[in-house]
């Protein structure tokens, strides 16, 4: 019997007997191990007090044998046969032979595994008439396709185990299997043709095991080929970059900025400076100078202008949406919020330009939070927990005297001097009068070119007026009156009488000793002063005081309209 056990014991499967009364009867040191149990001490043991719903709990049941059962017991995977045990014909127990087969199953789906990427290569070796051939560390030949086998004209079933040099002409396969350096885009002469090739070493781990070998093109024609077709892309890439930035960034230059006078040349200096760096730009001046013209320049002469350009006017959104205006925010963040969210105006320009015109306006909550952002570089949505990294340059601008400002306590020091590196002041147009002339032609242009008009010219006299006035509103206020003036006349000059009324009302009196060559104006005001006089005479009897004039009372009436006259006079 003791020979018998030390048998048993030397198996490396397990075996495991049991009687009727399912008392384990014989277990060996196999067993033992694998249910983590002393042999000595599981003699005698109800088998279910070891392994619960065991099967041979079935056999002792059905007297029928099982075979080849697997049985998963926590990561380990048992295969077991079990049989009943009989004497004289009488079942008077069962046996179960079973071994733990996690390892051997693990490399099975590894070899299945392998199988399979074997069959994927084969089958993309053999398809899409690609040239591709692979090699042991040796360099003899362990795949090829076919087309690649027929064009070096040998059988592939002959070229396979051959060495590589035994069947491609020219070939530094075997090379890259034992150096293990790739070589790629290399030229290769075969059969008198000049191929492409790329050769690419094979690894486990750091050991080398071959060399995978790809023909990329057939003849050097094909390469030429790609390399023009790229070239046209690359064209179109260009233009479609152009075409992007043009639609989400800048669309004014250095060059929309016109004028060729000391006060905006120094200014333009000054921006095209800026437009180098990255820092923060504060653009001053009074409405209608043209603070956006010159953020808009900064921006697509600077390092940024392949990225967005995003404007915000602080003082054209109400206080209470100006936040979620900058940060944007999250689904469900208020009432009224947008599925999904809405990013912000920081967002918006990240990798570009945030242009804050009118930043004098801004709330004293949103100012701390917006030096916070210009110190952290990130932002929060509103609603959210997450803050998010922003890459933008600030670009300000305000008409305010932010200094004034400061002493009242509207606008916080701190941002001040953040803002404050590089202020920018944009002269008023009454600074450069000189500029007038180059202004108004460029606008009598861009006028006739949208409505689709030949281009008017302006009279000497209706310059005269132009340059006499002191332009409160700037290079605005002009485009807008030359608009005006463009609809009211008929041929193909902008005469004096065309101007809007305040412009002639405000030009100098005959008293005031107005310059040489100021003729226009001394006669159109000398005109006015005269119709006021009828009109006084006459008590503002507009046929009579037309008479006393000796012109039509229709004449009458349209001086009066240009002009400005009070018809109540």
């Amino acid at each position: 019997m003791s020979v018998a056990l030390s048998i048993l014991d030397s198996l490396v499967s397990g075996v495991v007997a049991i009687d009727r009364e399912v008392n384990i009867t014989v277990l060996n040191e196999a067993a033992a191990t694998m249910l983590g149990v002393a042999k000595e001490r599981a003699v005698g043991l109800n088998l279910l007090s070891l392994i619960p719903n065991s099967g041979l709990i079935n056999v002792l049941r059905t007297g029928q044998p099982e075979v080849g059962r697997l049985r998963v017991k926590g990561r380990r995977t048992i295969l077991a046969s079990r049989t009943p045990v009989l004497h004289n014909g009488v079942m008077i127990g069962a046996v179960s032979v079973f071994q733990d087969i996690t390892e051997m199953e693990k490399i099975s789906r590894e070899l299945d595994s392998t199988k399979a990427l074997v069959r994927t290569l084969e089958e993309v070796l053999a398809g899409a008439g690609e040239w591709m051939v692979v090699v042991d560390s040796s360099g003899l030949i362990t795949m090829m396709s076919e087309d690649y086998a027929a064009f070096n004209c040998i059988d592939l079933s002959k070229a396979i185990g051959k060495h590589v040099t035994e069947v491609i002409e020219n070939t530094r396969m075997h090379i890259v299997a034992q150096t293990g350096v790739a070589e790629m885009g290399e030229s290769q002469s075969i059969r008198g043709r000049d191929l492409i090739v790329n050769r690419v070493p094979l690894k486990d781990g750091d050991r080398i095991v071959g060399a995978y070998g790809r023909v990329v093109f057939k003849n050097v024609e094909q390469l030429w080929e790609l390399a023009a077709k790229l070239k046209v892309l690359e064209s179109k890439v260009r233009y479609y970059e152009k075409e992007l930035t043009h639609l989400r960034g800048a669309r004014y230059t250095f060059e929309s900025i016109l004028g060729s006078g000391p006060a905006i040349s120094a200014a333009r200096q000054e921006a095209l400076f800026a437009a180098r760096g990255d820092s923060t730009v504060l653009l001053r001046g009074e409405t209608g100078t043209g603070k956006e013209l010159f953020a808009h320049a900064i921006h697509a002469a600077g390092r940024r202008r392949s990225g967005p350009f995003i404007k915000l006017n602080c003082a054209a959104v109400p206080a209470e949406l100006l936040e979620s205006e900058l940060f944007g925010y999250e689904e469900g963040a208020f009432t009224g919020a947008k599925k999904g969210g809405k990013p912000g105006k920081f967002e918006m320009a990240a990798g570009g330009t945030l242009f804050l015109d009118e930043i004098g306006d801004m709330p004293l909550s949103m100012q701390a939070k917006l030096l916070r952002v210009l110190q952290e570089r990130e932002v929060e949505r509103l609603g959210g927990t997450a803050t998010r990294r922003i890459d933008l340059r600030i670009i300000a601008a305000t008409a305010e005297k932010l200094e004034k400002l400061v002493g009242e306590g509207k606008f916080r020091s701190d941002l001040y001097y953040r803002i404050h590196v590089i202020p920018i002041r944009i002269p008023a147009l009454r600074e450069r009068i000189e500029d007038v002339e180059e202004l108004c032609a460029s606008f009598l242009a861009s006028c006739a070119a949208e409505a689709g008009e030949p281009a008017r010219k302006l009279s000497a006299e209706a310059l005269e007026v132009l340059c006499a006035y002191h332009w409160p509103g700037n290079v605005r206020e002009l485009r807008n009156a030359l608009e005006r003036s463009i609809a009211l006349s008929r041929g193909d000059t902008v005469l004096a009488a065309h101007l809007p009324p305040h412009l002639l009302r405000d030009a100098p009196s005959p008293q005031s000793a107005p310059a040489p060559g100021a003729l226009a104006q001394v006669r159109m005001e000398a005109e006015r002063s005269a119709i006021l006089a009828a009109l006084k005479a006459t008590g503002g009897n507009k046929s009579r005081a037309a008479s006393l004039l000796q012109i039509h009372r229709v004449k009458l009436h349209e001086k009066i309209r240009r002009y400005g006259i009070n018809e109540n006079v």
